[in-house]
């Protein structure tokens, strides 16, 4: 395996201490990796974050010559035989096997561990409770962290403390980068560090019928939207899709006693998720499913996703109303009758298509969403297109864990088949999430689209990595008020600054850290009262993701089960066992143990 020369320099840093490497996607952080887990030999573990880059981590690492045995472990395999000397796991199915006290995921037996995406180490990520779990283990094995972006951070201050956080869980010395001239010169074709999207925003008028955005609070968003609809504050067309939806809903109840309206749930997904359970009954359940996912989606835009709404209903064929009863019918056709036929935005996305493949004689594009449902609303809207209906082939691509819809969803075997269309030229437009963002092994494209708001400098540098081919297109159709595209580009120019520069011993500021630990768990302290039984784990797991400090989970077997948890944070360390007849009640017996022994450190400590 003849590595370029920065990779060989990284390598070489990265044999003698714990480093995290920071290249662009398809700069072979793979190979150095490899070379150095070939160097250190023993045993090695690769971790990868989803169950789909399992399989293509350890397809990769066996296509390399002189690699030993490599075994794949997730949560849909069984645990491994004792045979092989790469694994690649993923982070929770590794955890759980190693709580359950499987020899086999010791980390006295691995001599090198990687983080594949290591920007991932936050919060209650299993990826920080391992690398917490490694460093209170006292095992000292060479650790490697693999990333195009360093955090998730924005601001640079926070971008700082971020990865000196990082580096200081994951016990990492050295930050190793490549400058533009290294990559250029060791044959890597995209863009430059810091280099600037091509924005192209649709010309709109600015809303003041939608949700502030100072109002926009995820865990509230279906009591904000339904709270200004019960004021009438919401927008004429919100108002309007709901009095459909419960006009819909009267008609399916007389027909139906047992239907009970999901609206009044909080978890949004469930609404399609009902009707469709109850499709057999009745017909009028098949198009009120699809109302539902509309509404869904309204809702999670925060009111301003219109043109995807009734896209979504046309798609789904909801504007036909004529099985319904007739003031029914008359009420959807008046809907529809006022409703646009085209919309800004699809029409900016078509005209930027249109553009970059006339500019290329093989078109090969990826499209990214926030949303899974978009990327098929956004096929329908591309494959009914006049022109690029023939000059496009889309195929949509997303975590296949979760469907988008009650209806729509992308298989296993169709997520597959989109790859491998993509890579052979029979798609040549993949629309996806931001699961493509990340490790999975697609084709360099020559244009990059992002449609909606990009958040933070990990999709700006990921998604821009992607388009690797030479004098590809890399363009933002919007963009966030206090997150454009400009500064998104100086924030990855930030991150490699601080690489230059990195020192593990100018570590966090210590007082500071301690009183923002403290203030987390003093506005945690609500989730320790009230504990019983059934609602324990709950509330443990919901009051470690607020302070930041995942408990740790160890079991023992004698005639009963013995549970251990343990909660660290900077400011206190608590740890209890208990026993029970089951797993599930010696944990849940340990978790009321654990919040009540909290209760009584903080309430002496604060």
């Amino acid at each position: 395996m003849e590595l370029r020369n920065y990779q060989k320099r990284i390598a070489d840093v990265a044999m003698r201490i714990n480093t995290v490497v920071l290249l662009p996607t398809g700069a072979g952080k793979t190979f150095i990796a490899a070379e150095v887990i070939s160097r250190v030999g023993g045993l090695a573990l690769f971790f990868v974050p989803t169950i789909p880059l399992v399989g293509q981590q350890a397809a990769a690492l066996r296509s390399l010559p002189n690699m030993p045995t490599v075994e794949e472990f997730h949560g849909e395999k069984l645990v491994p035989r004792n045979d092989f000397s790469i694994l690649v796991p993923t982070p929770k199915a590794f955890h759980t096997a190693q709580t359950r006290g499987e020899e086999l995921f010791s980390w006295d037996r691995f001599g090198v561990v990687v983080f594949d995406e290591v920007h991932r180490v936050i919060k209650n990520h299993p990826y920080r409770v391992l690398a917490l779990g490694l460093r209170e283990s006292g095992w000292k094995p060479r650790i490697i962290g693999r990333t195009a972006s360093l955090t998730y951070s924005v601001k640079a201050d926070k971008i700082a403390i971020s990865v000196s956080k990082l580096c200081k869980e994951l016990q990492i010395s050295c930050i190793e980068h490549a400058d533009d001239r290294e990559l250029r010169e060791g044959g890597y074709k995209g863009s430059g560090r810091g280099a600037v999207a091509e924005v192209r925003l649709p010309q709109v008028h600015p809303r003041t019928d939608i949700v502030p955005r100072g109002e926009r609070k995820p865990h509230l968003m279906h009591t904000t939207f339904f709270s200004r609809i019960g004021r009438s504050e919401a927008s004429p067309f919100s108002r309007n899709l709901v009095a459909i939806v419960r006009n819909l809903e009267d008609v399916v109840r007389s027909v139906d006693g047992g239907f009970k309206s999901p609206l009044k749930s909080a978890s949004l997904k469930i609404w399609g998720k009902y009707a469709n359970g109850r499709v057999s009954m009745h017909p009028y359940y098949n198009h009120l499913q699809h109302w539902y996912e509309a509404l869904r989606f309204l809702v999670t835009s925060w009111e301003e996703g219109e043109d995807a709404v009734l896209t979504l209903l046309r798609m789904m064929g909801c504007h036909d109303a004529s099985s319904w009863p007739d003031d029914t019918t008359a009420l959807v056709d008046d809907f529809f009758r006022t409703q646009p036929s085209s919309f800004v935005r699809f029409e900016n996305l078509c005209t930027v298509l249109t553009e970059k493949i006339s500019g290329t004689n093989n078109f090969r594009g990826i499209l990214f969403v926030q949303q899974r449902i978009m990327t098929h609303i956004l096929k329908h809207a591309i494959d009914q297109h006049h022109r690029l209906g023939t000059q496009l082939h889309a195929r949509c691509l997303y975590a296949t864990s979760t469907p988008a819809s009650s209806t729509l969803a992308v298989s296993k075997l169709d997520a597959r088949d989109a790859l491998r269309a993509f890579a052979s030229g029979d798609a040549n437009l993949l629309i996806t999430t931001s699961v493509a963002e990340e490790g999975l092994d697609i084709p360099a494209a020559n244009c990059v689209i992002y449609f909606d708001p990009m958040n933070h400098a990990v999709s700006y540098v990921q998604g821009r990595g992607r388009a690797r081919q030479a004098n590809s297109s890399f363009v933002m159709l919007d963009e966030r008020e206090d997150r454009p595209a400009t500064l998104l580009a100086q924030q990855e120019v930030e991150q490699h600054a601080i690489a230059s520069s990195f020192s593990p011993s100018a570590s966090l500021n210590q007082n500071e850290d301690l009183e923002a630990q403290r203030n987390r768990e003093r506005n945690a302290t609500a989730f320790l009262n009230d504990v019983s039984d059934k609602n324990a784990i709950s509330k443990l797991n919901t009051f470690c993701i607020k302070t930041k400090a995942p408990f740790q989970e160890k079991w023992e077997s004698h005639t009963k089960k013995r549970c251990r948890l343990s909660y660290k944070s900077s400011l206190r360390e608590v740890s209890v066992s208990a026993f029970g007849d089951s797993k599930k009640a010696a944990k849940r017996e340990a978790a009321s143990k654990l919040l009540r022994a909290l209760k009584d450190s903080m309430s002496v400590v604060m």
